[in-house]
């Protein structure tokens, strides 16, 4: 039997298991009914499923991940063609804890893209606990990453010819680009936004939920407000935390981003300052110079700590991993004092502090570079998936030609962060598939209104981006103001915001105009 018939062989047993089901659930003219009426089979998460995630810490409760189940969700790849192939989600969830009524699931995505939903509902799942009162929590790991088909380039790069070599760094995206060809070539056509967003819809109807909650942060914000404008009669109470801005480009995405971090460091730098023993000096301009001539010596001599080198890559990495959340700047304070007396050890761990896809981490994506590997090497699969699905989501293709404007502007607007951020918009360079760019439109306005999370100081997705998706959305969304450092503004612990978030999936109620905290 072809692989084409065994599908559709299976597709139609599975239809049997639900006879007398109510009418076909289509997309277009397609049948999608056996992937809407399927049965979850919830069970114990295996070692391979949590292996990937961090080992948990003080605020993982006794016996939290004994409480985790794990299912596998079947999805047509390709929505259009809905018999030919499928592919199984890996889902995780924390059951409803409390007393009170059960309200439902409750959808988490960390962002990324590329993160892994699994690893951040076991990392942090304890975050949640008021909502894991009356909800299920829920979480996936998106088409291509984790554990759902994730995208794959090769073990390792193979070298460039001898002859007439080429070194740019153009030159290895396209390497990288074409090994991910060869090695998922048939799986990249079915990545990106459009698609995860269906496979919620499928997720919502196998919990059993008429409508989708939902709670999305950075990335994640963007796939659900993509979800909303797919299917804006199915979204139930929706959060969108950490904004991202619909009304921008990659390349425009990576200047603010570059000047988001800056304006970040700025506070850092103005917080030490008022501080006793400030490692950056005595005023703001000495302040600037320090951080500038830190990033200079360590490109000339990279200093080694425990047989790892710490370059000017590495220290740029520590610095942007602290400026997600205030509470990392006392950590950056004393790894910035013992850079000074000549000892790297606090910049390479807060550098590693980012690596893993798990935890607090996987809200902090975003189109930003991972630490540059050797000539030969490949980018972790996290950001393979990010740029899969990044590449996927846009036409946008920028080449050799292009990077030195780009390099230009993006110093331009932050001199540390800019040359390192610059090198994300040669991702897509000679990428094997086409981008569509329908994933930039998000009009919803038959959807009900959603709360927008929004950090007036957020590094990586800033703070005006939240007002434009308000006005892209055009169904009366409200925007909550976190007046503060930081990204992911729920996750910070603030109690203000906790209490208008918790409050509206609770209870429905949405803050007034114009709301804020901190």
């Amino acid at each position: 039997m072809s692989v084409r018939l065994w599908v559709v062989a299976a597709v139609v047993a599975l239809c049997g298991v639900f006879a007398g089901t109510p009418a076909a659930v289509a997309v277009g003219d397609q049948d999608l009914t056996p992937f809407y009426r399927q049965h979850l089979s919830w069970e114990p998460c295996g070692t391979d499923v949590q292996s990937g995630a961090q080992s948990g810490g003080a605020t993982e409760p006794p016996g939290f991940r004994e409480r985790l189940e794990c299912a596998r969700l079947m999805v047509p790849r390709n929505y259009s063609d809905p018999g030919r192939s499928t592919m199984q989600v890996q889902l995780i969830r924390l059951k409803a804890t409390g007393p009170g009524k059960r309200l439902g699931s409750l959808v988490l995505n960390p962002g990324g893209p590329g993160a892994s939903g699994v690893n951040y509902l076991i990392d942090s799942g304890s975050a949640f606990a008021r909502l894991g009162q009356r909800y299920d929590i829920v979480s996936f790991d998106p088409r291509g990453t984790g554990h759902t088909d994730p995208v794959s380039c090769g073990s390792k790069l193979s070298p460039p010819p001898t002859t007439g070599e080429d070194n740019s760094l153009a030159a290895k995206e396209k390497r990288i680009n074409e090994a991910c060809g060869r090695y998922s070539g048939g799986l990249l056509p079915w990545i990106g936004t459009p698609n995860v967003a269906r496979d919620m819809d499928v997720l919502r109807a196998a919990v059993h939920d008429d409508k989708l909650n939902y709670l999305g942060f950075s990335y994640g914000t963007k796939l659900g407000a993509v979800y909303a404008h797919e299917f804006p009669r199915k979204v139930g109470r929706m959060v969108l935390d950490s904004v991202e801005d619909p009304t921008k480009n990659t390349w425009q995405t990576a200047v603010a981003q570059a000047r988001g971090f800056q304006r970040a460091l700025d506070d850092f730098a103005a917080d030490c300052l008022h501080g006793a023993s400030c490692p950056l000096g005595t005023d703001p301009q000495h302040a600037q110079e320090q951080l500038r001539s830190w990033y200079q010596k360590l490109r000339d001599t990279p200093m080694k700590v425990k047989g790892e080198t710490v370059d000017e890559t590495t220290y740029v990495y520590a610095l942007r991993e602290a400026l997600y959340s205030r509470s990392d700047w006392p950590q950056l304070r004393q790894a910035l004092a013992q850079l000074r007396r000549g000892d790297a050890s606090g910049i390479l761990r807060l550098s590693n502090s980012g690596e893993g896809g798990g935890g607090g981490s996987a809200t902090r994506a975003g189109r930003l570079p991972a630490r540059q590997v050797g000539r030969d090497e490949l980018p972790p699969q996290d950001q393979l998936a990010l740029r899969a699905i990044s590449c996927r989501d846009t036409s946008e293709r920028y080449g050799g030609d292009d990077f030195p404007r780009a390099e230009r502007e993006l110093t331009k607007a932050s001199p540390l962060f800019g040359p390192d951020i610059a090198p994300t918009l040669l991702d897509c360079y000679d990428w094997p598939v086409a981008g569509d760019d329908s994933s930039r439109d998000v009009s919803a306005p038959g959807a009900p209104p959603m709360l927008l999370v929004a950090t007036t100081n957020d590094p990586a997705t800033p703070y005006q981006g939240a007002f434009s998706m308000a006005r892209a959305l055009d169904n009366s969304s409200v925007v909550l103001t976190y007046r503060g450092e930081g990204h992911a503004a729920y996750t910070t612990g603030d109690p203000c915001i906790q209490h208008y978030v918790d409050d509206f999936f609770l209870n429905g109620t949405l803050p007034k105009a114009r709301a804020s905290c901190g």
